[in-house]
């Protein structure tokens, strides 16, 4: 599945180049695949190698529009942070992830589960770029934009050889608002930055048990602002870039009494790509 949504993005870049060249744009497409590796901190502390690709076209004199689009996966072993919420229980198990066994001396201790990350993402924004000057090399570009974002977090209560596997299915589809800050240089150096801030209109989890006897649901989250800033150098072909990002994920609705608390991820990572 995920090597045909990426053979996807790739065709839908091909056949944009192609209308570009047919219609007459001055400015071609530029198409950028992309590998980063970040750094997922939540109730855990994951790192994620991540694949994608970036689209840029500029359909009009006035108007810019950008695509990214990739998957994500936690890389080796995945890290429980100290704000872990053991004291949520779902049954005998935290409906977050975790159980609490009795000690030997009657104290207690908190065994987590095997965890992992993965998901995908896909981001359009439509832009206006303002040269700052007539002969300037400085531009900003408000932009709106569309960012889709889906992710598993699985949880592995079992043993070798006899898994019991629960994941948390998220679900967010946000409008986004934000602008960018470009400068180039006489040497082909082209500095960025951008920033926004989104808010969803779908902002779901959807819980899925794997031979745990735990019932499924879907649960609507409360939605919450989400802000990220991105800095970008290009040199040539070679783009390199630093992102962070706070995904704020609201309160549940109650799941059998218990309510999952609000939460927030940080996101931080880097990024190289190269323009075709």
């Amino acid at each position: 599945m995920k090597r045909i949504v990426l053979f996807g993005i790739f065709l839908t870049g091909s056949s944009l180049t192609t209308f570009s060249q047919s219609s007459g744009i001055q400015k071609p497409i530029i198409v950028t695949p992309t590998v980063s590796i970040q750094n997922f901190n939540w109730f855990e502390n994951a790192t994620v190698g991540k694949l994608g690709i970036h689209v840029q076209v500029q359909p009009l004199k006035k108007v810019s529009l950008s695509l990214d689009g990739g998957f994500f996966s936690s890389l080796g072993d995945v890290k429980v942070n100290d704000n872990y919420p053991a004291n949520m229980s779902f049954g005998d198990k935290n409906q977050m992830g975790g159980s609490i066994s009795l000690g030997p001396n009657g104290t207690t201790s908190f065994n987590a589960p095997k965890m992992g990350y993965q998901g995908g993402f896909v981001n359009i924004d439509a832009g206006i770029p303002i040269k700052l000057g007539d002969s300037s090399r400085t531009s900003i570009e408000p932009f709106v934009g569309i960012e889709a974002k889906v992710w598993n977090r699985s949880a592995d209560y079992g043993t070798e050889g006899n898994p019991m596997v629960f994941e948390e299915k998220y679900k967010f589809l946000s409008p986004a608002l934000g602008a960018k800050l470009n400068y180039a240089t006489k040497s082909k150096v082209k500095v960025s930055l951008r920033i926004s801030t989104s808010y969803p209109l779908i902002s779901k989890m959807k819980t899925d048990e794997k031979n745990l006897a735990l019932p499924n649901t879907e649960i609507d989250l409360t939605k919450m602002l989400s802000p990220s800033v991105e800095l970008g150098v290009r040199v040539k072909k070679v783009t390199i870039k630093l992102r962070y990002e706070r995904i704020n994920i609201g309160t549940s609705d109650s799941i059998r009494g218990y309510t999952n608390p609000a939460s927030k991820a940080n996101v931080t990572g880097v990024s190289i790509g190269y323009d075709f």
